[in-house]
């Protein structure tokens, strides 16, 4: 969707409102539902009006719309190739008008003609109609050069001949541009005219309508085509008159009125510090085109007034950083290669940049010879014989490849790389198929945003604030105009396998062309010597052999200790300004950089689901939530960060911060000759050189996030966010957001200042002692501790680094420097009450998930344990925990457990922890078993060899204790994950006969969001590299579910989904309240001020939200959706409704001759020749066979487990060793009958209402 206002600056609140009402108006309307746009827009105002939340808050859910179900997706299978040019190796229709584009964008026309015709056939008269006008703009920018009319017109002509219909003003408009290149000025204007007239006779609208795309036709083209057609202002409609006066006036002019101002006109330079980064200064050099006083910045004056002069300045610079990302990275190499030069050609190895420039050098030219090959490889299309496997393969990327120029290409490479050398998954280094596929990735992001880059202006430069708000007619026709074109531009994904293909071409050249200067130091001279910068090899990991990529030792320490100047993808950044706001499901975030509202895991069903959603407007009040968070304003914490940079240039360790120098220090080897000792030895090696990998890595990304908190430590900033599948919020700047370590934390402050108040002076003495850890007491108790400490709070803000460092005592140590900063200007100040804090003070939840299921659940004890109920002091669950585990464990030893006897006394919060906070999202017992050995594993009197048979133990008992105190939630658990097990091996027969199970868990969120959870069978495909053979995973191949995937992860998922709607829900009524809010999943954050406010808002959210009924809503739903469904059961031919069905269905069988199949040993020939239908309970049968038994319990009887073996045995046999197993298994008869779902489990007593008074349930 492109936004007519992501041009124009919108800074207040009320502006971003209607700017989303606007796109909602035009939605209606299509619909024909009347609506009031300005007398909505009216009663809307007042949510922008400061209200006191304990007083009037205004909380709803969004109305329950109904839900949308979408055909199951049949398994992957290629279609015929027939109709395809030579060298197209693609089966998917996706696939195929990825290609399309790419010929057509490349000048590949004749490919793009085949393709164009074959993605033709059958498709829908819209999306034929869009992919001719993408022709068809290929053939009028070809035009201009040649003045060849006649393929325009035979294209134009094909669409009613071939398909009978007329194209859009999009394809007229395009016609007309066409027809003004005709060489003959007499034949030009003769099939202008003909085009009007066709156009009336066709379309039977006024002619203006087509000079709305201005995305197609310039200012001069349109006052050409007025011209030749001799139209007068009279003829056209009042909505369109405003476009002959817009262009006779840019005629008349000359120009449209944008004015250009300097960026650093009137603004004092920064003042640097001694950091060893590029800084502000440095930076503003690395993108040259914010900082440079030759650079001009446009926009327009006539809207600026005020607060809106600054954001039309942020505005531009922030198209300017993402528009110019990687050419001012390309820029700043150089620059500080021509430096080097003018200073002697110092060694390259001393600085990074110019390393890079030379690289980038010598990889140009490589480039262009292989785009040469696959022009060469297109335009031999007809020479068959002399065609090899690689000519066949640059048929496939040879027209993506070109869709970049070759400097663009290099700098993303090394970009791409540099940045995943620490997050690439291997120490040192990264997964070579990572690297490959992530260089793919980035090319084809980078070919989006140049796409956008062409249609920014659709609106034209010229229009105005004034002018939209001001006149309806100008707002109506801008808005056609806009929704219109919303699918002019194609954006299909490209083919994995062309991703990687360029990915591994590029990863190559680079490989080969990067070399690094190591010294090796000798007794009479150091000797410098080229060495290859990357190196490709295989390592083992978890009993794999996998292909990596690593960084040279020189190269690793350069990354770890100096500068990264210009080596930040500027798209990676937050932003200057609020990002652009969601409208729907592919338009938000970024202005430039296409991003989805959702991150979809690779799961075409679940953006089918998205995109539905989007078009029938549920996502409104998702929208308005990451709209809420986005519009947050955050700053860099300078008092933090001038700590942070001074223990940073000292290369020391400190804190999380390993030293600049990690020396390694190797044990000797053992003299003796014993294997064992040799083997613990290398080990030993092993590890001490694994740690040292791993600090260096940690290193080179903290060195990332200081060069970005560095570059933007004077300015206001933005994270744009979206949501993962199961619709919890993320920032989109991946690197260093509020989401981040403790580092991140402490480095970020809110933009905006609040006088503190008695209140908020209250709360951030609170805030200092829950960062310190002590969060546990009441807050009388925790404003006690920050009181009494306050000696060691005045030290660490006044000598952070050659004081007592108390700071540095706790867990979150950056976090707590940033409270005693805070607490101890604030206490300073002359009015401690009047103190403008901009501090984030948190709120968490205990154990949110556990809340959630208390209050689903109905648990009283549970409820108290995780302060739903109202208290005199915080309860903690862990701890309760804890004191369950003791007493079985006093139970167990006195009827002479061992076990037991060994852990008495031992048990205390944390080792029971991670087991309780990961129980709720679905921790298996494999895991807690796991997680509880690690912490055995500190408790020294315990013996070693009796540790996993102690963690076994306990963690079957922390799961009793739990079970025990959440018995209702225990409950909907195990309910959510047997619904989730029968969905997932049930089939929809009215659709298809096959037995593959094609079915997902898909739910609705309260919100609207409808959620789908992606986990499917993986089938992986080999391609050969220049590297090595990777194995993918293509994300557009449709295979069957994974089902135990799909049962264990549902009620995880089921109440992320909840506790993310409660997030957005606050997030939303918070800003009508005129609060700061900022969220890190079950953290909420705000000003001290406003505390008491949020908690209200928290609690009076939670309440709205499970005053629903949630659980019937979901068994509701899954009624509606799996209607007709059957799933696979298992009965004794021996039982009484065994011996009926069985006889039934002899019968049917016979008469098709498929009696002998249902005896059949053989259950892989049994199931390939048997369908749906054979083995289905008809509804004679439901009379004479009673299966409710069946259907009412858990799927243990219904043996649901067996059935899946049976179908999985079509692609693997098994060897049956257990008599009595094989003897069950011959008396068991398989048949489908209808999905039913077991009732809901009965809740229990607790009043969710209770919740309003307490004030411990975020604290």
């Amino acid at each position: 969707m492109i936004n007519i206002f992501n041009t124009l600056p919108t800074c207040t609140k009320i502006f971003k409102r209607m700017r989303y009402y606007f796109y909602l108006t035009n939605i209606i309307k299509k619909r024909n539902v009347k609506f009031n746009f300005f007398q909505h827009i009216h009663n809307q105002y007042n949510c922008f009006q400061e209200s006191e939340p304990s007083k009037n808050i205004n909380i709803s859910l969004e109305k329950k719309s109904p839900i949308i179900i979408l055909p199951i997706p049949k398994q992957s299978t290629q279609f015929h190739k027939g109709g395809l040019p030579r060298g197209i190796t693609f089966y998917d229709n996706n696939e195929l008008l990825a290609v399309f584009d790419a010929c057509v964008s490349t000048g590949d026309l004749n490919r793009g003609y085949i393709l164009m015709n074959r993605l033709s056939h059958e498709a829908e008269p819209s999306f034929i109609i869009q992919i001719h006008n993408r022709y068809l703009q290929a053939l009028v920018d070809k035009i201009k050069k040649t003045g060849d009319f006649e393929s325009i017109n035979k294209c134009f002509h094909d669409l009613e001949k071939k398909y009978n219909i007329i194209g859009n003003e999009t394809t007229f408009a395009l016609m007309l541009k066409a027809a003004l290149y005709i060489k003959d000025p007499e034949e030009s204007k003769i099939t202008i005219n003909g085009f009007n007239k066709l156009w009336h006779l066709k379309k039977k609208e006024n002619i203006g309508k087509i000079f709305n795309e201005s995305s197609v036709l310039d200012h001069q083209e349109i006052l050409n085509i007025f011209k030749i057609m001799n139209i007068n202002f009279s003829e056209l409609k009042q909505e369109y008159r405003h476009i002959l006066k817009k262009v006779v006036d840019v005629d008349e002019k000359g120009s449209t009125n944008t004015y250009l101002f300097h960026p650093l006109e009137n603004v004092p330079e920064l003042l640097s510090t001694c950091v060893s980064g590029p800084g502000l200064q440095l930076l503003k050099k690395t993108l040259r085109p914010l900082t440079d006083p030759n650079t001009e910045i446009n926009y327009d004056i006539k809207d600026l007034s005020g607060e809106f002069h600054s954001t039309s300045f942020n505005m531009a610079r922030q198209r300017l950083l993402e528009n110019n990302a990687l050419d001012t990275a390309l820029e700043r190499w150089k620059w500080d290669h021509e430096q080097l030069v003018q200073r002697g050609g110092l060694s390259f190895s001393k600085t990074l940049n110019p390393l890079l420039f030379e690289w980038h050098s010598l990889m140009i030219p490589l480039i262009k010879e292989e785009i040469e090959r696959c022009k060469n490889a297109i335009n031999n299309l007809s020479n068959k014989r002399n065609s090899n496997n690689t000519e066949t393969d640059r048929l496939s990327y040879g027209p993506f490849i070109q869709l970049l120029s070759p400097e663009k290409l290099g700098t993303i490479t090394i970009l791409e790389i540099l940045r995943l050398h620490s997050t690439g998954g291997i120490a040192q280094g990264m997964r070579t198929a990572r690297a490959i596929l992530s260089v793919g990735k980035s090319i084809e992001k980078e070919y989006a945003s140049e796409l956008l880059k062409k249609n920014k202006n659709i609106l034209g430069k010229d229009i105005n604030l004034s002018q939209i708000f001001g006149n309806p007619r100008q707002f109506q026709s801008a808005l056609y105009k806009t929704q219109n074109n919303v699918n002019f531009e194609i954006y299909p994904k490209w083919p994995v396998t062309v991703k990687a293909k360029i990915g591994s071409i590029l990863v190559s050249i680079l490989m080969h062309v990067a070399k690094i200067d190591v010294i090796t130091e000798t007794e009479n001279e150091n000797i410098s010597q080229k060495t290859p910068a990357f190196y490709h090899t295989y390592q083992y990991q978890k009993g794999r052999k996998l292909g990596v990529i690593k960084l040279n030792d020189q190269l690793m320490k350069q990354l770890g200790s100096q500068p990264l100047r210009g080596n930040i993808h500027p798209r990676l950044l937050p932003m200057l300004v609020e990002p652009k706001p969601w409208i729907s499901w592919d338009s938000g975030g970024y202005y430039l950089s296409k991003s989805i509202v959702m991150r979809s895991r690779d799961s075409p069903e679940q953006i089918n689901y998205l995109k539905t959603a989007s078009e029938r407007n549920n996502l409104k009040s998702i929208f308005e939530g990451l709209d809420v968070l986005g519009s947050t304003a955050w700053a860099i914490n300078r008092p933090v960060f001038d700590v942070v940079s001074e223990v940073w240039n000292s290369g020391q360790e400190f804190a999380e911060i390993p030293p600049v120098n990690s020396d390694i220090t190797f044990p000797p080897q053992p003299t003796s000759k014993d294997p064992g000792e040799r083997i613990s030895w290398q080990v030993l090696c092993k590890q001490i050189a694994r740690d040292a990998q791993n600090k260096q890595s940690i290193r080179c990304d903290i060195n990332y996030k200081l060069e970005i908190a560095r570059a933007f430590l004077h300015e206001k900033m933005y994270f744009p966010h979206n949501l993962d599948f199961r619709g919890r919020a993320y920032p989109i700047p991946p690197h260093f957001n509020h989401l981040g370590n403790d580092l991140c934390r402490g480095l970020l402050t809110f933009h905006e200042a609040k006088e503190i108040g008695e209140s908020g002076l209250r709360w951030l003495k609170i805030h200092l002692a829950n960062v310190c850890g002590f969060d546990k007491e009441s807050f009388i108790e925790r404003e006690a501790f920050t009181t009494e400490n306050l000696k060691n709070i005045f030290d660490s803000a006044d000598n952070p680094l050659k004081g007592s460092r108390w700071w540095l005592t706790f867990d979150d140590p950056w976090q707590t420097l940033a409270a005693c900063f805070e607490l101890t200007a604030a206490l300073r100040s002359p009015d401690p009450y009047k103190f403008k804090s901009r501090l984030p003070v948190h709120q968490d939840g205990t154990c949110n998930g556990l809340q959630h299921y208390a209050a689903l659940g109905g648990d009283i004890l549970g409820a108290r344990q995780v302060n739903l109920e109202p208290s005199n002091r915080p309860y903690d669950v862990y701890t309760k925990v804890a004191e369950l585990v003791n007493e079985q464990l006093q139970k167990d030893a006195k009827e002479g457990n061992h076990l037991a006897v060994l852990l008495q006394g031992k048990i205390t919060r944390k080792i029971v922890k991670q087991t309780v906070m990961t129980n709720v999202y679905g921790v298996t017992y494999v895991g807690a078993r796991n997680q509880i050995l690690n912490q055995l594993k500190n408790i020294n009197d315990l013996p070693r060899e009796m540790l996993f048979n102690l963690a076994s133990y306990l963690a079957k008992t922390v799961f009793f204790s739990l079970k025990s105190m959440f018995t209702g939630a225990h409950k909907i658990q195990e309910w959510l994950n047997e619904a989730a097990k029968r969905i997932s091996k049930s089939i929809n027969t009215s659709l298809s006969d096959d037995i593959n199970l094609m079915t997902s868990v898909i739910w609705t969120s309260p919100l609207n969001l409808p959620i789908v959870q992606p986990y499917r069978k993986l089938s992986r495909k080999q391609i050969k590299t220049n590297l090595q053979s990777i194995f993918i995973t293509d994300p557009n191949n449709i295979n069957p579910v994974d089902t135990r995937k799909q049962q264990t992860a549902f009620p995880p998922n089921f109440i992320h989904s909840l506790d993310a709607t409660h997030m957005l829900m606050s997030a939303v009524s918070c800003k009508n309240a005129g609060l700061t809010f900022a969220s890190v999943h079950d953290s909420y954050w705000t000003h001290a001020a406003d505390i008491d406010n949020m908690n209200v808002i928290l609690r009076e959210t939670f309440v709205k939200l499970h005053k629903e009924n949630i659980m019937e809503n979901l068994l509701n739903e899954f009624r509606e959706r799996y209607k007709g469904y059957k799933t696979l059961i298992s009965i004794s031919k021996s039982s009484k409704e065994g011996k009926k069905i069985l006889s039934s269905k002899k019968k049917k069988l016979q008469e098709t001759n498929k009696i002998s199949l249902i005896n059949n040993d053989n259950k892989s020939e049994t199931y390939e020749n048997l369908s749906t239908k054979d083995i289905c309970i008809t509804n004679d049968e439901k009379n004479t066979v009673n299966l409710s038994d069946f259907t009412s319990k858990k799927t243990d009887y219904l043996n649901l487990e067996n059935s899946n073996s049976i179908l999985e045995e079509k692609n693997e046999s098994t060897i049956e060793t257990n008599t009595k197993s094989e003897k069950k298994r011959k008396d068991l008869i398989h048949v489908w009958i209808d999905l039913e779902f077991p009732p809901l489990p009965k809740k229990g007593n607790f009043d969710v209402r209770n919740l309003r008074n307490s004030k411990y349930f975020f604290s």
